[in-house]
């Protein structure tokens, strides 16, 4: 009787499975199809992550390797198209959807398996995160894979997930830092949890540990062979040195989470309330999964407080919090509401992302400025550049100019020559300015496109003989305009970046 009863449900749950996979591979093959006819260019960061693609290094200025190894990969095979730079970040989050999949059904059951990975495939940020290739594109699904790893090793206490916990944890390190939260997280779910303490102090744990040391150790090498120059950036980026207790940043914070996460954050707070009223009882997996949610959320929610933070910094909460709230309204309406509506967004979404007449007419043009007609402004400097020429260098005074101009002339620049960055102050602040700054050697006769009207006077200063010849407003659609100027100079030599020029920065 019992066998009888158990071959239906596991046709149900086999069914379940099929459809998901059906539904997961069909939206990925919509994303990766609107990529391909989207006519907007790459973001300033996509193209310095195309330009990092072109030398593999154990890690770049600003950000760990993995990213650059992606496009690598992906263009080795597709071209250079902006399509195939972005390929990687739809399939990176199918498999975020599929591990979350998993880690619902095994938690939960199969059927809030099923609304964890498509909850996670048309979330607001996965949709938005999927048509751009980012540290989080590739960060998200390893971490998801990490999660999933980590409850099987405390149902299983296998060495199989030991190793695949630590193959995760090391490749999510080499994704983004933002990594770290996961050992963090993992503490305070061991403190809380007998039978968790016990899995994570492990032999299978102890691999995990060593296999994730061993994937890290070459990027940890790198950056002390360059004076942490990717921790250093990242440690900048926190911005603590202004006033404390930021009370409007951390608002805005809170609300750029409805953006990130859509009805799933309505999920939570309904727990939450819940929860309050002592009307919510957590289980072991649900007290698991909310040792991946609060951290995150509480160290960002931190430091917009005291500086600032961008709504995606505390994504690494959102693929817990997905099963999470899957598991809680796994039966009910909520979740088809929530899948539903998010759908639609995604819809309304991709019709913008192939429109971008109806992109200026709704009022966006301003959120798509920057991903706008660089293909045309690389046309027009490398035609002035032409005409003009020959010339030493050609100069610019920020890196969106610089690596876009790289990555439309793709080591084809007019004439051959070398296109180098500007230095603002002694020590380079970013890669272009690490990477190729401007010196003495190449002034002989250099043409300047100045992207940043408040440095114009600050480069004309830097040379002997400097002859503004043109002043370029680029239409982007909607109103939005891209201003450059551009200058022959000669004979480079920069003014010593002392106090008094320091003084004049503030002027």
């Amino acid at each position: 009787m019992a066998e009888a009863q158990a071959a239906p449900a596991q046709s149900a749950h086999g069914q379940l499975t099929l459809w998901f996979g059906l539904a997961l591979a069909l939206i990925t093959a919509f994303r990766i199809a609107i990529l391909a006819l989207s006519p907007i260019n790459l973001h300033p960061d996509e193209a310095q992550y195309w330009a990092w693609a072109q030398s593999l290094e154990w890690g770049y200025f600003s950000k760990p390797p993995l990213i650059a190894w992606a496009i690598a990969a992906s263009t080795a095979v597709f071209g250079d198209a902006p399509w195939a730079v972005r390929l990687f970040a739809p399939c990176a989050h199918a498999l975020a959807a599929l591990a979350l999949f998993g880690l619902g059904r095994a938690m939960f059951g199969p059927i809030a398996g099923m609304w964890a990975g498509l909850g996670w495939i048309l979330m607001p940020a996965v949709w938005l995160s999927s048509s751009v290739i980012s540290t989080d594109a590739l960060l998200l699904p390893l971490w998801s894979l990490a999660l999933l790893a980590a409850w099987r090793l405390v149902e299983t206490r296998t060495l199989r997930d030991g190793a695949l916990l630590g193959v995760a944890i090391g490749l999510g390190g080499l994704a983004k830092y933002a990594i770290i939260y996961f050992p963090i997280c993992m503490a305070l779910a061991a403190l809380i949890s007998p039978r968790v303490r016990a899995a994570f102090l492990s032999p299978a744990a102890a691999l995990a540990a060593a296999i994730a040391a061993a994937i890290l150790a070459p990027n940890l090498i790198w950056n002390a062979q360059h004076d942490f120059a990717t921790v250093t950036h990242t440690a900048t980026n926190a911005n603590w040195g202004g006033d404390l207790f930021n009370f409007d940043q951390l608002g805005a914070f809170l609300v750029d989470q409805v953006a990130v996460g859509g009805l799933f954050v309505a999920g939570m707070i309904i727990v939450a309330v819940a929860a309050i009223r002592g009307r919510a009882h957590f289980d072991e997996a649900s007290r698991f999964l909310l040792c991946f949610i609060i951290p995150p959320l509480a160290v960002v929610m931190l430091q917009a407080l005291i500086s600032r933070a961008h709504g995606n910094w505390a994504a690494a909460a959102y693929p817990a919090l997905v099963v999470f709230v899957a598991g809680w309204f796994a039966t009910g309406r909520f979740l088809p509401v929530v899948n539903v509506t998010h759908a639609a967004l995604f819809a309304v979404y991709a019709v913008l992302t192939l429109s971008p007449t109806l992109v200026d007419r709704v009022g966006l043009a301003n959120a798509m400025k920057r991903v706008r007609n660089w293909d045309e402004t690389a046309t027009i400097v490398a035609a002035r550049a032409e005409q003009l020429g020959p010339f030493t260098a050609i100069l610019v005074d920020h890196r969106h100019s610089f690596f876009e101009l790289t990555y439309q002339w793709r080591g084809k620049t007019p004439g051959d020559t070398p296109l180098r960055m500007w230095l603002l102050h002694d020590a380079a602040g970013n890669h272009a300015e690490a990477s190729a700054p401007m010196a003495p050697d190449y002034g002989a006769r250099v043409l300047v496109m100045q992207l940043s009207p408040q440095y114009e006077t600050r480069v004309r200063d830097d040379f002997i003989a400097f002859e503004t010849i043109e002043r370029i407003e680029q239409d982007l659609g909607g109103g939005k305009k891209r201003a450059f100027a551009l200058s022959i100079a000669s004979g480079f030599a920069p003014k010593p970046r002392d106090e008094a020029f320091r003084e004049k920065l503030k002027n």
